[in-house]
């Protein structure tokens, strides 16, 4: 038997991983999640037991500390597998190029904070709180879901510009990854950052500017892959993430991998 965590899990990638590691019914599930009464996390586990909906923020040290408390509780105190899927970013500024954003501390701050918050902030306390579970575990996996929009080497082939705040925070949380593998090498503690792919997870019909933007970026991404065609469903990008953890080991620990398990293949 198996116990994972994933915060950020009421929705898209999270939802996903909830929902695929809750069918083998040997797995505990912890699904980490601010609302634990949104419908679609609170009807999935209605009919998995082995699904736990626990109230937590990883934007909020003290409701983090206080959801590692409730999983230890489920779990007797261990935990094999936390998924970090957590992810926030300001709508409004994501199309802006690096010279575009304002000489404004405020408007920054606004743009920043959603991404700082969630993958560099919210990746430390919730590593730090569900820590003491991971080291009773067998397994003992840390996972942040990061993304390929931090990869220099694609950023230069694509030309993507824009997406600031996202790509600096999850380039952040790549860093903040490789520290924590370094010093979790001698407890046999491995950490990994993951991108999920190009994924669609957006629900119900896409708005024009959501498609527009989409296509601007299947453009810019075709120049790093020709033969790419469009986003990924959250099924295939979960079940090839679920194959990179199972294969994490302390030769990757430290990296940032694609969901194809390389450093090639983002999408």
């Amino acid at each position: 038997m198996s116990s994972y965590a994933i915060t950020g899990a009421s929705k898209g990638i999270g939802r996903e991983f909830v929902r695929q590691l809750a069918a083998n019914p040997a797995n505990t599930v912890l699904a980490i999640v601010r609302n634990p009464e949104s419908p679609d996390i609170s009807e999935l586990a209605s009919n998995h037991p082995n699904v736990h909906v626990i109230k937590g923020d990883v934007t909020d040290p003290k409701s983090v500390l206080e959801a590692a408390s409730a999983a230890a509780a489920v779990t007797g105190g261990q935990l094999d597998v936390l998924i970090h899927n957590s992810n926030a970013v300001d709508m409004a500024t994501m199309s802006l190029n690096p010279t575009q954003i304002p000489f404004d501390a405020q408007a920054i701050r606004e743009a920043f904070d959603p991404s700082f918050s969630t993958a560099i902030y919210g990746g430390l306390w919730t590593t730090n709180a569900f820590l003491p579970l991971i080291e009773n575990g067998i397994q003992k996996k840390i996972v942040h879901i990061s993304s390929a929009m931090a990869d220099v080497d694609l950023i230069k082939a694509a030309g993507v510009s824009n997406a600031v705040a996202y790509s600096v925070a999850k380039a952040g949380m790549n860093v903040q990854v490789a520290k924590y593998a370094a010093e979790f090498a001698p407890r046999e503690i491995k950490v990994l950052a993951l991108s999920p792919g190009w994924v669609d997870t957006w629900e119900g019909e896409k708005p024009f500017p959501v498609v527009q933007a989409n296509e601007f970026l299947l453009k810019l991404f075709q120049a790093a892959e020709p033969e790419l065609k469009g986003q990924i469903q959250p099924e295939e990008s979960v079940r090839k993430c679920l194959q990179v953890i199972e294969r994490l080991d302390a030769e990757i620990s430290g990296l940032l991998l694609s969901h194809n398990g390389d450093r090639i293949r983002w999408f």
